[in-house]
C-alpha cells in the first residue's frame, strides 16, 4: 500500500522523539487492513475493549445518524500503529515536516489505537449506503515495534486526555508495572497510579487463590459474565487502593497484602455466611459492604497488631465486636448487633444498601464507632480520648505519595 503522507517528527521533555505519518485512506481500505488488539483475561496484552453500543445507537448524538443525518465530517484524524513492514520516502524537506510517499507492507496489519467508535460508525454506515466505502478519512500512523507502546498511547488518549474512566485503565496500570516497574509509572501516573497497578495485582491474587472466598467469583474487564460472579473487579480495585494508601502497608510485599486480606474475608465469612452463600440478597459482597470493610481493614488490623498476632482467628475476633449491643450508639440502627440481615438488601437499613461513596463512608464510620464502643463493653481497653474514627483508628497516617520510587522499588522486589 502506498500514499502521500506527511512525516512528523515529534518531541517530548526527555528527549523521546517520535515520527508520525499524516495521511489519508478511503474507508474501505482502512477496514480491509485494521484490526483490534482487545484486552481479556487470556489476552493480557491487549489494551481494547469491545465497542461501546450505547455510543453507537441511532439516536442523537450517534456517530452513525452523524454520518447518515448530519454534517458528517470527522475532522479530527483515527490513529493506527503498524507493528513491522512500514517505510517512508520522501520528496520535499519543508522543515518542520516532510512531504512524500508512506508505504506499508501488503501482510501489514493497521492497528487501531484510536477511533474504534467511527470506525465502527462507518462500518455501519456501509451497510445502509455503499458510498461511504469511499469516504476519505483523515489517518495518523505511527511505527511501534511493541505492543506495550501501543498501549501506552491509547491509555494517555483515552484516560488522561479525555478523562474517561474505564476499568479497563487499571489493567494498563497493571501491565505498565509489569513492563516498566514502579519509577517509571510512578513518573508518569504518581502515586495513585502506582496504588491502583497494585491494587490490581492484590484483587488478581483474591481471585485467583483456592482458599480466597473470593475465588472466580469477580468478573475482570472484558470477561464474560459466568454464574458465580459476583462483583466486578474495578469495586475492589478501587478500595483496596484506598488501603494502600496507608503507610502501615506501605513496606509490606504485595503478596503479604493479598494473604491479610484473604484471612480478612475469611474471617467475615465466618461471621456472615449466609452472605457468601446467597450474595445475590444481601449487600455485604457488594459496593457498600466491599467499600465498607475494605476502609475497615485497616482499623482491625492496628488493633490485631497491638496483641501481637495478624491472623483470620484475631483478625475475626476483632470483627466480631459488630455482634455486641451498642446501646449508647449516636445511630440507632448501629446499636442491636449488627447481624446478617442489616446487609439483607430486602430488610436492611438503607446505609447498608445505598452505592453513594458518601454514604458508604458513613457506614464505614458508624461501624468503626460500633467497635471502639463494644471494646469498651468488652472491657477489652479503655476509650481513647480525641481520637476521631477517621483519623487515628488504625495508627497509620496517610501520604499522598505513599508508592515514591524508593520504597515501592523495594516492596516490588520483595514481592
Amino acid at each position: 500500500m502506498r500514499l502521500k503522507a506527511f512525516a512528523i517528527r515529534q518531541w517530548g521533555g526527555r528527549g523521546n522523539t517520535t515520527e508520525i505519518y499524516v495521511t489519508t485512506m478511503r474507508v474501505g481500505d482502512l477496514l480491509a487492513r485494521c484490526s483490534i488488539d482487545r484486552w481479556t483475561p487470556e489476552n493480557p496484552r491487549g489494551y481494547q475493549r469491545m465497542p461501546d453500543e450505547r455510543r453507537l445507537m441511532a439516536g442523537r448524538g450517534s456517530p452513525v445518524r452523524y454520518l447518515l443525518r448530519e454534517l458528517g465530517c470527522f475532522p479530527t484524524s483515527i490513529l493506527v500503529n503498524v507493528r513491522g513492514d512500514l517505510r517512508f520516502e520522501a520528496e520535499e524537506d519543508l522543515g518542520w515536516c516532510r512531504v512524500g510517499d508512506l508505504v506499508i507492507g501488503e501482510e501489514e496489519t493497521l492497528w487501531l489505537i484510536d477511533g474504534q467508535h467511527r470506525v465502527e460508525a462507518l462500518r455501519r454506515a456501509i451497510s445502509r449506503n455503499e458510498e461511504f466505502e469511499d469516504y476519505p478519512l483523515i489517518v495518523s500512523v505511527l511505527r511501534l515495534r511493541d505492543i506495550f507502546d501501543e498501549m501506552v498511547h491509547f491509555y494517555i488518549v483515552n484516560k488522561r486526555q479525555k478523562s474517561v474512566p474505564t476499568d479497563l485503565a487499571y489493567r494498563h496500570l497493571q501491565r505498565m508495572l509489569w513492563e516498566r516497574g514502579i519509577e517509571w509509572l510512578y513518573e508518569l501516573e504518581g502515586a495513585r497510579g502506582v496504588r491502583l497497578a497494585l491494587a490490581t495485582e492484590i484483587v488478581d491474587h483474591l481471585n485467583g487463590r483456592e482458599d480466597s472466598p473470593w475465588h472466580r467469583r469477580i468478573r475482570r474487564v472484558g470477561e464474560p459474565a459466568r454464574p458465580e460472579h459476583i462483583i466486578r473487579d474495578g469495586p475492589l480495585i478501587r478500595s483496596i487502593g484506598e488501603i494502600l494508601k496507608e503507610k502501615t502497608f506501605e513496606g509490606l510485599p504485595l503478596e503479604e497484602v493479598a494473604d491479610l486480606l484473604i484471612g480478612y474475608w475469611r474471617a467475615i465469612r465466618d461471621l456472615y455466611p449466609e452472605a457468601f452463600e446467597s450474595p445475590g440478597e444481601y449487600s455485604l459482597l457488594g459496593t457498600p459492604g466491599v467499600f465498607s470493610f475494605h476502609r475497615l481493614f485497616p482499623s482491625v488490623y492496628a488493633r490485631c497488631i497491638k496483641g501481637g498476632v495478624v491472623d483470620e482467628r484475631t483478625m475475626g475476633r476483632v470483627l466480631s465486636l459488630l455482634l455486641e449491643e451498642t446501646p449508647n450508639h449516636p445511630k440507632a440502627e448501629f446499636r442491636a448487633p449488627i447481624t446478617v440481615e442489616f446487609w439483607s438488601k430486602r430488610h436492611g437499613p438503607a446505609i447498608a444498601i445505598s452505592t453513594s461513596l458518601q454514604i458508604i463512608k458513613e457506614l464505614y464510620l458508624n461501624l468503626a464507632m460500633k467497635l471502639r464502643l463494644a471494646e469498651i463493653i468488652r472491657g477489652e481497653k479503655k476509650p481513647r480520648e480525641g481520637k476521631g474514627e477517621d483519623q487515628g483508628e488504625s495508627g497509620s497516617s496517610q501520604s499522598s505519595s505513599s508508592y515514591s520510587s524508593s520504597s515501592s522499588s523495594s516492596q516490588l522486589r520483595q514481592s
